[in-house]
């Protein structure tokens, strides 16, 4: 080890939404004896912090799992990475990787997932680690993410549609993905609650980790409607009825209050969640008039609007999950002994 006692100055950075990472430089980390997968405690002296090397490779109580590529084919092995990832797994081993699209995949797989980095890696395989745990994930401020990056897209596919612009579903596609790898995070937590019973998500102790992981399940589905919602823009022969567009910009404004109302209602327990539902029964009847006047309007697009209505109403239903989990979150709580 260097006995330089020279400093070195690093940005903290936020990482994932709510975790803490400082990088080091790869020269002085190797001058340290620091290499991927060293372990590293911190201390607080004073006004100052002292980092010493722990114990590097697995801890008891981690999982690790091994991936063998071999012949399979390159989404396979992707696909199996993943799974490892959010089965709640801190090391995934990838072996006998035999071609070059075997490995870009699982690096991309690897990209994908928040906190999931490559820590090394050879000629026939490499090693993967997840830099978060349970612990560190605040299950409030990623649902906030999710739905925040949820409900820009659905505002942005329904605007694409009453504008018939087809290019804004690239952009769409991609805060699709953001949301798919929050939803992975949160998945990943959940998971780990399972194997492990002292895990738990979250700091409204009236939740469980299943219902944290099912509100993210619900907005990731709304996610994946505003990208459907934003491919029918492109395939419009051009901008719907002045009276239509209004609808639906209504409509899918009412359905996004839904969401918005019914996420909040079950991580604040004092917001009241049962008019939310009854609100959302009365837009539900509110789109199947709607559906039934385009279709007595006979539009040229009349088919293709007709699913943009039915994503939105999978919207308020979605929502609608979402409060009903918490109403019965509240009624656990208060229930006598």
């Amino acid at each position: 080890m260097n006995e330089n006692t020279e400093p070195i100055e690093r940005k903290v950075q936020l990482t994932g939404g709510s975790t803490y990472t400082v990088s080091l430089p790869k020269d002085w980390a190797g001058e340290q004896d620091i290499e991927p997968g060293t372990r590293v405690n911190l201390y607080s002296q004073g006004d100052q912090l002292v980092m010493t090397q722990g114990e590097s490779g697995p801890t008891e109580g981690e999982h690790v799992s091994t991936v063998v590529a071999d012949e399979r084919e390159p989404a396979t092995v992707a696909h199996s990475v993943a799974s490892a990832y959010i089965a709640g797994c801190d090391e995934v081993r990838i072996e006998a990787l035999r071609t070059p699209e075997q490995r870009r995949a699982v690096v991309r797989t690897i990209r994908r997932f928040v906190g999931l980095e490559v820590m090394s890696e050879d000629g026939d395989g490499m090693v993967a680690r997840t830099m978060l745990d349970a612990g560190t994930l605040s299950a409030e401020q990623t649902l906030a993410q999710i739905e925040r990056t949820t409900m820009e897209m659905h505002e942005e596919a329904i605007s694409a549609v009453v504008a018939a612009d087809g290019d804004v579903g690239a952009g769409i596609a991609r805060q699709d993905d953001d949301v798919d790898r929050l939803f992975a995070l949160v998945s990943r937590g959940f998971q780990q609650s399972l194997v492990d019973p002292a895990v738990t998500m979250g700091e409204r102790g009236a939740l469980t980790p299943f219902e944290y992981y099912m509100a993210a399940r619900q907005l990731e589905r709304i996610a994946d409607h505003a990208e459907k919602i934003a491919t029918i823009a492109g395939r419009l022969e051009g901008k719907p009825p002045e009276t239509t567009a209004d609808e639906l910009v209504s409509l899918g404004e009412r359905a996004r209050s839904v969401a918005r109302r019914s996420l909040s209602g079950m991580l604040d327990p004092a917001s009241e969640t049962g008019s939310v539902v009854a609100e959302a029964e009365a837009l539900l009847a509110d789109i199947e008039a709607t559906d039934q006047q385009l279709y007595d309007r006979e539009l040229a697009d009349g088919y293709l609007l007709g699913l943009v209505l039915d994503s939105v109403e999978r919207t308020v239903q979605y929502g609608i999950n979402v409060a009903e989990a918490g109403l019965q979150a509240d009624h656990r709580g208060n229930a006598s002994p």
